[in-house]
């Protein structure tokens, strides 16, 4: 896939994680604060490296299937926003996931990314379905994922947290292609 894909929004720019980015994303991905989120926070900033530089090195792989976004707001990353369609064998959904640095919380950046990037999911991967899943207390996530029309699939799933072994409720929402595009007529 191409590295220079730029996505636009009313505030934002989303672009490909790239070498030079692992300072901006240790300030949110090493935050000790976030507590449901399977993979962070990370422990050390070795391991937001190792995270850049496979995702970099994922952009440019002709066998992609995870697209790792940094979310830019005034000159500033300020959190990342992925689709992931690694999680099908035959690559016919995508799972989308999305985490913001705590000082830009509770301003919508969220859901404007992850619009964003449902939309790249349906129009550059092929992709016919994107499911989204979150904590079953993470009432922030579960917020973005309706209000960008995605639709409640699961609310009887749970989750084990690698790092703590702690097991949790689990929500897992979707929209298909079809949904996305009666909703992109309405103007989500």
């Amino acid at each position: 896939m191409e590295t220079k894909i730029e996505i636009k929004t009313e505030r934002l720019t989303l672009r490909p994680v790239q070498l030079g980015d692992e300072k901006e994303i240790h300030e949110y991905a090493g935050d000790k604060e976030i507590t449901m989120m399977f993979w962070l926070p990370n422990d050390t900033f070795e391991e937001t490296v190792a995270f850049v530089k496979r995702n970099a090195e994922e952009w440019e792989s002709s066998d992609q299937t995870n697209f790792e976004f940094v979310i830019i707001y005034d000159g500033k990353i300020i959190g990342g926003c992925d689709c992931d369609l690694g999680h099908s064998e035959d690559h016919s959904y995508a799972t989308l996931g999305w985490i913001i640095n705590k000082k830009y919380r509770k301003q919508g950046f969220a859901s404007e990314a992850a619009k964003a990037v449902i939309d790249f999911a349906f129009t550059k991967t092929g992709v016919t379905k994107v499911y989204a899943q979150c904590d079953c207390k993470n009432a922030a996530s579960f917020g973005v994922m309706k209000k960008i029309g995605m639709k409640l699939v699961d609310d009887k799933g749970t989750r084990t947290y690698p790092k703590t072994g702690k097991v949790s409720g689990e929500y897992t929402c979707l929209m298909t292609k079809d949904e996305w595009a009666t909703a992109k007529g309405k103007k989500l």
